[in-house]
């Protein structure tokens, strides 16, 4: 029988833990030593993404999100995810980016809209020691002639649709 941290709850889909837990890095090798079947999303949430090049997330929050299991995670369970930060309703312009494990901001964000993003997104789980991929959440409102986001200004993210030459990057 697999041991659990205290406070999880086994029969729970997924556990929240906050950026101000000491040892990070740490925390999540600790998490998964035994456990090839769970991984960990570092969700940035409630902020946006600026220009390019050297693009960053601003103005977000930081949520942890442990205990999800490879074979079982979808977008659907985003929305789940997403609903647990307290944001009160889910906006119908929501976007889902993860990040490829060795790119940047710039070139190594894909979209998270389908299960074939996930199947992506989770065959970087256990390569290369990979038990962390990080996910960011943005609400869009592009206006239609210039194709940027109302709300930021910036362009909308430029988003990697070429699995094959990204994961090159390993």
């Amino acid at each position: 029988m697999t041991n659990f941290p205290d406070g999880f709850y086994p029969h729970a889909r997924f556990q929240l833990r906050s950026v101000n837990e000491p040892g990070q890095a740490e925390v999540v090798e600790e998490l998964y030593a035994d456990r090839p079947e769970y991984f960990s999303l570092k969700v940035y949430h409630g902020g946006y993404f600026t220009g390019m090049p050297g693009r960053t997330y601003d103005y977000g929050s930081i949520t942890f999100v442990d205990f999800l299991k490879v074979h079982e995670f979808t977008v659907s369970e985003m929305y789940l995810i997403y609903s647990e930060f307290g944001y009160g309703f889910i906006p119908r312009n929501l976007r889902f980016y993860f990040k490829h494990p060795v790119g940047d901001l710039d070139t190594g964000l894909f979209p998270l809209r389908n299960s074939e993003d996930v199947t992506l997104l989770t065959s970087y789980i256990g390569v290369n020691g990979v038990r962390e991929i990080e996910l960011y959440v943005v609400t869009e409102e592009l206006n239609e002639d210039t194709g940027k986001d109302v709300k930021s200004g910036t362009w909308r993210p430029h988003v990697r649709e070429d699995a094959p030459v990204c994961r090159r990057l390993f």
